[in-house]
């Protein structure tokens, strides 16, 4: 469920950018009460890094690539909270998204607050997300417990690279990139509308690869209104011309991979993005960031709110079918409840410490009407 219409803001090097766009991306906890197999035992619990098969679509920092300045450090938490109900509660199995190391972020566990009988992990999944894994044996009525897991977040602003001119398209999709050429949920990019913009902007003969794809940019917030709402399928945001960050981030994406450009959503909280690949003149890689939605950044990402995870197809052990973003995930085994009982409550914590303060601090200036202009 996506949260409400607020402004969705980017902090700026000396104070507070407020970028008047769009949604997010977060979905409400999926609560199931069915009975579901023994979890396996976890090992004991570990900050580790992914392993070299799902370090997928991603490239060190190069020279020619994106220019990260202005770094932030910051610590957050995150984790859940549990409380049952009357029943006993058994086979508990939770996950919630984790931020992960990305060129412009960095990732580092100070500590965690677990009680004893919790087992966690972390798990990894291919094309760019890690997940919190939680397990329990047992909960008794009426008790509640958190898991938290602080972390310093080091974040920096992206830049555009000085000369764009030596970028290409790639002219071989290796198999790290497939991920991101193909049709993801609510993004298909075999649309007879993607198919048509894609070829008039190809026939037009962009100088280079960083114009073509800038082009894309352009038709994008020339041809869709930002609107807040629901999520829904590019498709009708094409047909509408309507959408928010999630419609008009999706529909740059479907662009881009008709066009043979890899490209993917980012996902931030209360937020989404694109980001582009292309390669230099000497066959490097290189992801690109852009602001669909909002303040035009093209090739630049000027926002200190932590990546919690990048694509828009993914496979979770926990769901059927694709999964266009990894939202939180809970399930037990209960008696039935009786007339009048409560289900128990599961809720994820994401405390972004004095970054939250700042962002509510923008959202009680939006609800008067006023503007947070930016600090000098």
């Amino acid at each position: 469920m996506k949260l409400g219409n607020l402004r969705r803001i980017a902090l700026g090097l000396a104070g507070l950018l407020l970028i008047p766009s769009s949604c997010l991306a977060q979905e409400d906890t999926k609560e199931r009460g069915e009975g579901v197999s023994k979890p396996r035992a976890s090992a004991k619990p570990v900050s580790k890094k992914p392993s070299a098969e799902v370090v997928v679509g991603r490239v060190l920092e190069a020279t020619n690539g994106i220019q990260l300045y202005a770094p932030r450090t910051m610590e957050m938490r995150f984790g859940m909270s549990f409380e049952s109900n009357e029943n006993f509660a058994t086979n508990i199995q939770a996950t919630i998204p984790f931020p992960m190391d990305w060129p412009e972020q960095k990732i580092t566990v100070l500590s965690h607050e677990i009680p004893d009988q919790m087992l966690w992990d972390f798990r990894d999944l291919p094309a760019g997300a890690r997940q919190l894994v939680m397990r329990m044996n047992s909960l008794g009525p009426n008790a509640q417990i958190n898991l938290i897991v602080n972390v310093q977040v080091e974040k920096s602003f992206i830049n555009a690279p000085a000369d764009t001119s030596i970028f290409r398209i790639p002219k071989t999709i290796h198999k790290e990139l497939r991920w991101y050429m193909e049709s993801s949920p609510y993004i298909e990019i075999n649309l007879p509308d993607i198919k048509k913009a894609a070829k008039k902007i190809a026939d037009s003969k962009p100088e280079n690869a960083w114009k073509h794809v800038e082009m894309i940019y352009d038709w994008v917030r020339e041809t869709i209104e930002y609107r807040n709402g629901p999520v829904r399928n590019i498709r009708d945001a094409l047909k509408d011309k309507q959408g928010d960050c999630e419609e008009m981030t999706g529909i740059f994406v479907a662009l881009c991979r008709a066009s043979d450009i890899p490209a993917r959503c980012v996902w931030i909280p209360e937020h989404c993005y694109p980001e582009f690949y292309l390669e230099d003149d000497e066959g490097v890689g290189h992801w690109f960031p852009c602001q669909a939605a909002g303040e035009k950044q093209f090739g630049q990402m000027h926002d200190y709110r932590p990546i919690l995870q990048k694509g828009d197809r993914f496979k979770v052990p926990e769901e059927q079918g694709w999964q266009r973003y990894v939202s939180h995930f809970f399930s037990c085994r209960q008696r039935p409840l009786g007339a009048g009982g409560r289900d128990m409550f599961v809720e994820p914590i994401l405390d972004l410490g004095p970054l939250q303060q700042e962002l509510d601090a923008l959202r009680q200036d939006a609800a008067r009407g006023g503007e947070a202009a930016p600090q000098n």
